[in-house]
């Protein structure tokens, strides 16, 4: 089982420094106009589904996500309808 374990070229975690080169590189050339490029083509492309998941990425990142609706129902035998008290956190009383 020679030649295995031992120090490699290259392996384990890349350095901080490296990471941020190449972070420099992709932001050198993630521009805006070449933004606008992609989205544009993945908007118009043939197959529909990535046209919309396109679609809806842009409009959450324009207008967040849509809130979750929540369905209730009350526990008991009655009919009684259900008061629900929503407070912000650190919301001054009124």
């Amino acid at each position: 089982m020679a030649g295995r374990g031992g120090i490699r070229k290259g392996a384990g975690r890349k350095s901080k420094a490296s990471r941020l080169m190449e972070a420099g590189f992709v932001v050198s050339w993630f521009t805006p106009e070449f933004q606008e490029i992609k989205w544009k083509s993945f908007i118009e492309s043939n197959d529909p589904r990535i046209a919309l998941d396109a679609l809806k990425y842009l409009t959450d990142r324009l207008y967040g996500k849509a809130p979750q609706s929540l369905a209730l129902k009350h526990a008991g035998d009655q009919e009684a309808p259900l008061e629900v008290i929503v407070r912000r956190v650190g919301a001054k009383p009124e």
